[in-house]
């Protein structure tokens, strides 16, 4: 049996909240909408830090792994409702959620969440090291 191990602050977040979702459902929509609020007002303000879309980069990354795990999951369902268990031992269903990877990101920027794909300036100071 393998167990899925979150590596990041949203991970946990959304490890806590599919494991105890049975149990707290209404506790957790409560918790997360008030999160959502506090984000949007003080979006504007100096509470915390903002990124370039004006939402904690905690927050981006919780609304970034939210996107991937919906996208996942409405693939894994219309894969298994289309064709079933076996699908899964063809190798093509894999490329799709490869795709579903990669559209992540540009579906947050797409819609203006995510206001750059790349960190400016990221891949320019990652040249600068590597060609010291």
């Amino acid at each position: 049996m393998t167990a899925s191990v979150p590596h990041s602050l949203a991970g946990v977040l959304w490890a806590a909240i599919t494991s105890l979702w049975p149990g707290y459902c209404i506790l957790i929509g409560i918790a997360v909408a008030a999160w959502i609020a506090f984000e949007i007002a003080t979006r504007h303000g100096n509470v915390h830090y903002n990124s370039e879309n004006r939402f904690s980069p905690t927050f981006n990354r919780f609304v970034g792994a939210g996107t991937y795990l919906g996208l996942q999951a409405l693939t894994y369902l219309m894969l298994q409702l289309l064709f079933g268990d076996p699908v899964y031992c063809l190798g093509w269903p894999y490329v799709l959620h490869v795709i579903v990877f990669a559209s992540t990101g540009l579906l947050l920027h797409a819609i203006g969440f995510w206001p750059y794909l790349v960190e400016p300036g990221g891949r320019r100071r990652w040249r600068q090291r590597k060609t010291r």
